[in-house]
């Protein structure tokens, strides 16, 4: 007995897409956004990963420029290939074009309508554009915490960094000890305060699940009127968001368009036109669209893989009879929980409503299904998924033919 499996379609918007930013050596110009990781134990503890994600002015006027890099091979290196899952590893994003004050006896002035002291920094947020505005700073104590990564940006703009063709460079504490005393573990700190003054950190750490981390950038925008001399406090305000996929992706995008799909189909970056990037579009002519792929574990741009479907008869309730009951096992994404609906099974997660249904003749589906644990899946799921097994109620028994199948909608 076979599966029958419903396609369902749904409209997506296009993702913007550039290129990863050609290095052929570690360079930093003032300004741009440092992107930092590192681990508080185990392996890779006394290293760091560097990536320069370019201006911080060219976010402001740009918040969702898709697809950055990928340093999936250096974090790999350094920290395993368990780095997504591990709640130990952490990584943020800051920038600052000078510590100088923006008036005054060595003032420095605006640079493309950011003035001195301006910082670009991040912070932890679960939901793309979702965090809680940076406050409580003034010119003074942004001028602190220039001052602290000037010596950082120093540090990595003039150090033989090892580099990588992605860009990525890494600090190794045991070769590069003085150094290390300006590299992002020293700056910041998982308790207390990054760059002196950023308390609470800056950082996002990985082990949440799912198939990305955030962390929203924002702008803390240091002037001369206003906030500062009457004694309120500047506040930050949202620019992007820079996420890493399990993948290694490293992905800008705003909060208003910020969805799993849209950080999933990033991370395939030979998929480069726009129309194949839509949830309905199916570049790699497999039959299955991008949201089929991307709801049950498929790959867009490989023909061959489609995500694991898996129709047997298994005897799953230790009945006397020890008749086999038709089973589908598919794969779904983390933390989808089925519960009944009607006679069917459901479930929503990462913007995707799933329904697993079940039926006796293909002319109704709405023969009783229910959930078979532990899964009856083989191997293991790609990166962010998980295994379900689903069993026909009816076909215990079954002297006709039984069907299920599986939908995803958004």
């Amino acid at each position: 007995m076979n599966p029958f499996f419903k396609r369902a379609l749904f409209l997506g918007s296009a993702l913007a897409f550039i290129s990863p930013s050609a290095m052929a050596a570690w360079d930093f110009p003032n300004g741009n956004l440092l992107l930092g990781v590192q681990a508080t134990g185990g392996t890779g503890s006394t290293k760091n990963v560097f990536f320069n994600l370019g201006p911080g002015t060219s976010f402001r006027d740009n918040g969702n420029q898709g697809l950055l890099g990928n340093i999936n091979t250096e974090l790999t290196e350094v920290f395993g290939a368990d780095w997504f899952t591990r709640t130990d590893l952490y990584f943020g994003v800051i920038g600052n074009l000078s510590s100088l004050p923006t008036s005054g006896l060595g003032s420095a002035g605006a640079v493309n309508g950011d003035p001195s002291r301006t910082f670009y920094t991040s912070r932890a947020t679960t939901t793309p554009g979702n965090s809680v505005p940076w406050t409580g700073f003034n010119s003074s104590l942004l001028g602190t915490a220039g001052n602290d990564l000037n010596g950082q940006e120093t540090m990595v703009r003039t150090l033989s960094l090892t580099t990588s063709g992605s860009g990525a460079a890494i600090l190794d504490q045991s070769t590069q000890p003085t150094e290390w005393n300006n590299g992002w573990t020293k700056w910041n700190p998982t308790s207390g305060a990054a760059y002196t003054i950023f308390d609470g950190g800056i950082q996002n750490s990985f082990g949440q699940g799912g198939s990305a981390v955030y962390v929203d950038v924002q702008r803390i925008l240091a002037t001369t009127t206003g906030a500062d001399p009457t004694g309120t406090p500047f506040v930050g305000s949202y620019e992007t968001t820079i996420a890493i996929g399990s993948d290694g992706s490293i992905t800008s995008l705003t909060g208003s368009s910020a969805t799993p799909y849209d950080t999933w189909i990033a991370g395939y970056p030979s998929i480069t036109a726009a129309a194949d990037k839509l949830s309905t579009a199916d570049p790699d002519k497999d039959g299955a669209t991008n949201l089929e792929e991307f709801a049950f574990g498929g790959n867009p741009s490989i023909g061959t893989s489609r995500g694991t479907r898996l129709a047997q008869a298994v005897d799953t309730n230790s009945d006397p009879d020890t008749t086999g009951e038709l089973t589908l096992t598919i794969e779904v994404r983390a933390g989808a929980t089925f519960t009944a609906s009607g006679n069917d099974l459901a479930a929503s997660v990462d913007n995707i409503d799933y329904v697993v249904g079940g039926s006796t003749d293909l002319s109704t589906f709405n023969s009783a299904v229910s959930e078979v644990t532990p899964h009856l899946g083989s191997g293991s799921p790609a990166t962010g998924y998980e295994f379900k097994t689903f069993r026909l109620a009816a076909s215990n028994g079954l002297a006709g033919k039984g069907f299920l199948r599986a939908t995803a909608t958004e």
